[in-house]
C-alpha cells in the first residue's frame, strides 16, 4: 500500500515537475523579449531656436525696404519643424520678432528699429486714404507693440512680457513710446495724423480712449458716458 502511494507521488512529480519547469522559463523568455521591445517615451529635448531674417520687404508708399529679425523654433524632442512662417511684413511681423532692419532706397543698411532687440508683438502701416478716402501719397509713420523689458521675470523678453504702443517714421528714425498705459487697440486717424488709443481699466469693461497727437506727441483724453 505504502508502496502504491509512493508510486503515485512520483508520477504526480513526474508530471507537475516539467510543467513547473516550462512555466518558469516561459515567464523568463517572455520578460526578455518584452525587455527588448520596451516602448520608451521620446526624450524631451529643450526647445532651440535660430535667429533668422525674413526677406526685404518694400514699405508701401515710400522709398524704404524692411527685413525682420525672429527666433524661430528648430526643434521639439527628437522632431525638427521644416515649416516656414507666415511672414507679411509690413502689416504684420513673424512670431517671436526681436527687431528690425530699415534700408534706403539702394538698398543700404539704414538702422536697427531698437539699440538692443527685445520683443516685437506687431506693426501696423498708416492708412495709406485720408478721411475723403483719398490716397495719401506718403505714408510718415509706422507703429509697433514692443516689449523692452523682461515685465513677467521668466529671464526672457518675449510674447508674454507686457507690449506698449511705439511709433517711428517710416524709416524706423525717432522710436517714441507713445504711452506707458495698457492699450486695447488703437487705430491711426485724421489722416495719420493722431492715434485713437482705446485704455485698459482695472474692471476692464469701463470705456476710455484718448487720441495722440503725432506732431505735438500730447495725448488729450476723451470723455465718456
Amino acid at each position: 500500500m505504502k508502496s502504491k502511494f509512493v508510486r503515485i507521488l512520483l508520477i504526480i512529480n513526474g508530471i507537475l515537475i516539467p510543467i513547473f519547469i516550462l512555466f518558469v522559463l516561459g515567464n523568463y523568455f517572455k520578460d526578455k523579449l518584452n525587455s527588448n521591445f520596451e516602448y520608451k517615451e521620446p526624450e524631451i529635448v529643450e526647445s532651440e531656436y535660430e535667429t533668422k531674417q525674413s526677406s526685404l520687404i518694400s514699405i508701401p508708399n515710400s522709398e524704404f525696404y524692411l527685413i525682420a529679425e525672429y527666433k524661430k523654433r528648430i526643434s521639439i524632442g527628437e522632431f525638427s519643424i521644416q515649416s516656414e512662417e507666415q511672414i507679411n511684413l509690413p502689416y504684420s511681423v513673424p512670431e517671436n520678432t526681436l527687431n528690425l532692419i530699415f534700408l534706403d532706397k539702394d538698398l543700404n543698411h539704414k538702422r536697427k528699429l531698437l539699440k538692443e532687440n527685445a520683443s516685437i508683438k506687431s506693426m501696423f502701416v498708416s492708412h495709406p486714404f485720408n478721411n475723403d478716402f483719398n490716397e495719401i501719397e506718403e505714408i510718415t509713420h509706422l507703429s509697433f507693440y514692443i516689449a523692452t523689458e523682461d515685465s513677467n521675470e521668466d529671464g526672457i523678453i518675449d510674447k508674454r512680457d507686457q507690449h506698449y504702443v511705439y511709433i517711428s517714421d517710416v524709416n524706423g528714425k525717432n522710436l517714441t513710446k507713445v504711452t506707458d498705459r495698457k492699450i486695447k487697440q488703437y487705430e491711426w486717424i485724421n489722416g495719420n495724423k493722431e492715434l485713437l488709443l482705446n485704455f485698459k481699466t482695472e474692471d476692464n469693461t469701463k470705456l476710455e480712449y484718448g487720441v495722440y497727437n503725432i506732431k505735438n506727441k500730447t495725448i488729450t483724453i476723451k470723455e465718456t458716458l
